[in-house]
């Protein structure tokens, strides 16, 4: 199998179990998907370095769209949190 067929797969069934387990225990924010779906997909995308060159500079910009998400809904909440809302 291709490494990047491998990756693919890997953090598919390593999402699918983050989203079932969440789903069992009722979780109801879109956020907690988003930033455990996240957290998941930069750290198996960092651990798994046997990408090709161009496969890594697309799963890198990814990478940034994602962790731009994140900071998005942190700065969002700080900004909630600071305005008293």
């Amino acid at each position: 199998m291709r490494p990047y067929n491998q990756y693919i797969l890997c953090l598919a069934i390593l999402t699918g179990l983050a989203n079932t387990a969440m789903a069992f225990r009722e979780q109801e924010s879109l956020e907690v998907y988003l930033i455990v779906n996240s957290v998941l997909f930069l750290g198996f995308t960092v651990l798994h370095i046997r990408l090709g060159h161009r496969t890594r500079k697309a799963v890198d910009l990814i990478g940034l769209a994602v962790f731009s998400g994140i900071m998005a809904i942190v700065l969002v909440r700080t900004i909630r949190d600071l305005s008293g809302h």
